[in-house]
This record gives structure tokens, C-alpha cells and sequence, in this order.
């Protein structure tokens, strides 16, 4: 239908302006933020290269924004040059009209979607580390032979992290005053505990020196590692980093241990709760526009979405704190606010004529 793809184009023109304003504004502002730390081996290049990474998840992070503005925009425009009122003039029922503006906004929906779980956390994963091992010290991050530092004689070197905060395929080295090595360790992997301990799991011990060489097999073994806390945030990704289905086998993984993650649970809940912020949204833009009188102009509708953009940014990041705070149930804390914006949105579309 010609007046659907007329809406389509018209919205996801809207999308792509208001979302390349956003990252536009947000790289510039972390660019700024990551030439504090350019100096030594942390260069002006490697600053640029990680502004550049986190582009999607700053794309991602603004998404709700970039759904109210891309829909104020565009319906702002055809309705102050009356084509809004035009096509409904025509008898399109308001149920149609509301489908063909939706309709990109579902596209962008998952597509955001996508994002959240195949790109945006490996590309930060790969910038965050990238960053601390320029900014720590006696590390070598080779993103295909894993992690390497050494202290001394001792060496070690993780092949990879599962869900980004498991080591795993861990191999330590000991070499003595001569150079030969005297031991060596692998584990399948790895728990970190307090300050550096480690327990590994499935070990493999090997003594080389003095001869005969001895090795055993032991389920687990605790080490102490030598990694300083800048090193060992080369390895341990921040929970926002993980995609949402590493987050969750993650949470479940912790919860199984009897151990309590409540930050990263709430993150888990707030990630399942974008997409239903992101779709009220849009939902409540479309009354603002179709619904308003011709006194409400376009920079009106834009300038009202912006401070209602950062305003649910900032509702969002306190309910977050609170629920930490007072240990409130993390669904609770993070369904609470797009439950209210989606029953807000269908009084709005349910006062539409």
C-alpha cells in the first residue's frame, strides 16, 4: 500500500536522524572522557578504536529516547503539514493508522534486539579489555591466544572467559632461577573468590623439577593469583557488557551456588524491560501527535520528548538505586516503571477518536 510505505518511510527517516544526533552526542562526550587516560601505551588511536566499539551499545543505551523522538519527529512533521489529518479526512480508521506507524517501530524493535545479543556485547567486551590492558601493566591480550601476564617467574595465560567473568583453559607457568620451568598447572576453570584467591576446577598439576616429574589430577585447588585489580579487570567484564542470555545463564549459574548477584540480576531485569520501555513509548508519542491540537508545534512536541526522555533516564537509574538500596525484588524494580508508561499509553490511544 502506497500511504503504508509512504509512513514507513517517513518513520524510519526519524529513527535513523534522531539516533545519529544521539550517538553523535554520546561518542563525543565519551571521546572527550577517554582522552583523560591517553598516555604511555593508552594512545590517542586506541581512544578512537574504543569510542568506536561502544557505538552500539550507546545505541542501545539511548534506544527509548531514539523511540519517542523518532516517532515525535516524523508524525510531528505530517501533522503540521495537516497530512495527518488528511488521511484520516480519508476514513483510514485510527486502528490502521497506528499499525502503519508502528510498524517500523516493531522493525527497529528488533533489530535493537539483535544488536543487544550478537554485536554490542562483543564489541564491548573487546573494547573494555583492549582499554585495561593499555592501562595495566606486564599484560598481553591477544584476542585469539587469550589472556598473558607474569609476575617474576610465573606466568599465566587465560585462553578464554566464559560469559565474560568465568576464566577458563588456564595454564600457569613456574620457571626457577635457571629459567627451566619447574611447574606447571592447567584448570578447565575457574571461581574467583575474595581478594585474589582462586579455585580452580579440573586440574591438571605437573612437577618437572627437581626429577623424577610428578603429575596428579585434582578436582579442585585453590590458587592465589598474582593479577593486580587493574589486570584482573583486563579478564572480568562488567556485567553490562554480557549479552542478555549470557546474563541470565550467568545469574542462574550464581543463584545455583547460593550466591547473591543483585546488581547484575537487576541487570538482567532491565534489559528484559527495554524493549517494553522502548515500545511504550512509541505507544505514547502517537496520542501526543494525533491527538494534540495545532497549538502544540513541532519544536513544542520535540523539546516536551526530549525532557521526557532524560527524565525517564533518570527515573530509571534511581528506581535501579533504590531497588539495590532497600533490596527490593529486581522484577518488581525494573517491570515497574514500563507497566506504568504502558498503561499511561493506552489511556492516551483509548481517549483517541
Amino acid at each position: 500500500m502506497i500511504l503504508a510505505r509512504y509512513l514507513a518511510r517517513s518513520m524510519a527517516q526519524g529513527y535513523l536522524l534522531v539516533a545519529l544526533v544521539f550517538v553523535a552526542l554520546f561518542s563525543f562526550i565519551e571521546l572527550v572522557q577517554q582522552l583523560d587516560d591517553v598516555e604511555g601505551t593508552y594512545t590517542l588511536v586506541d581512544a578512537f578504536l574504543y569510542v568506536l566499539m561502544m557505538l552500539p551499545r550507546r545505541l542501545l543505551d539511548a534506544t527509548p529516547v531514539i523511540a519517542l523522538l523518532g516517532t515525535l519527529v516524523p508524525l510531528g512533521l505530517l501533522a503540521d503539514g495537516n497530512e495527518i489529518l488528511a488521511i484520516r479526512a480519508a476514513g483510514l480508521p485510527l486502528r490502521r493508522l497506528i499499525g502503519m506507524v508502528l510498524a517500523p517501530g516493531l522493525a527497529l524493535l528488533v533489530l535493537m534486539l539483535l544488536l543487544a545479543q550478537f554485536v554490542a556485547p562483543a564489541l564491548e567486551m573487546r573494547a573494555e579489555r583492549m582499554r585495561a590492558a593499555a592501562l595495566a601493566e606486564d599484560v598481553s591480550v591477544d584476542f585469539r591466544g587469550g589472556f598473558w601476564s607474569r609476575d617474576g617467574r610465573h606466568f599465566v595465560n587465560v585462553g578464554r572467559m566464559q560469559r565474560g567473568r568465568i576464566p577458563s583453559d588456564i595454564a600457569v607457568y613456574e620457571f626457577d632461577d635457571t629459567g627451566r620451568l619447574r611447574r606447571y598447572l592447567h584448570a578447565d576453570s575457574a571461581r574467583l573468590g575474595e581478594g585474589r584467591q582462586w579455585l580452580l576446577r579440573d586440574v591438571v598439576v605437573k612437577d618437572l623439577l627437581p626429577a623424577p616429574a610428578r603429575a596428579r589430577q585434582l578436582p579442585e585447588l585453590e590458587w592465589r593469583s598474582f593479577l593486580s585489580a587493574e589486570q584482573l579487570g583486563v579478564l572480568v567484564v562488567p556485567p553490562q557488557t554480557l549479552s542478555p542470555v549470557d546474563l541470565f545463564h550467568y545469574v542462574r549459574d550464581q543463584r545455583a551456588r547460593n550466591e547473591q548477584v543483585p546488581q547484575e540480576e537487576l541487570r538482567l531485569w532491565q534489559q528484559i524491560a527495554q524493549p517494553l520501555v522502548t515500545l511504550a513509548m512509541m505507544l505514547v508519542a502517537i496520542p501526543l501527535v494525533v491527538g494534540s491540537n495545532r497549538a502544540s508545534t513541532l519544536s513544542r512536541r520535540v523539546v516536551a520528548g526530549t525532557v521526557a526522555g532524560i527524565g525517564l533516564y533518570f527515573v530509571t537509574q534511581t528506581l535501579g538505586y533504590l531497588g539495590l538500596l532497600w533490596q527490593l525484588p529486581a522484577p518488581l524494580t525494573a517491570l515497574l516503571l514500563p507497566v506504568l508508561i504502558l498503561a499511561f499509553a493506552g489511556r492516551l490511544l483509548r481517549r483517541l477518536r
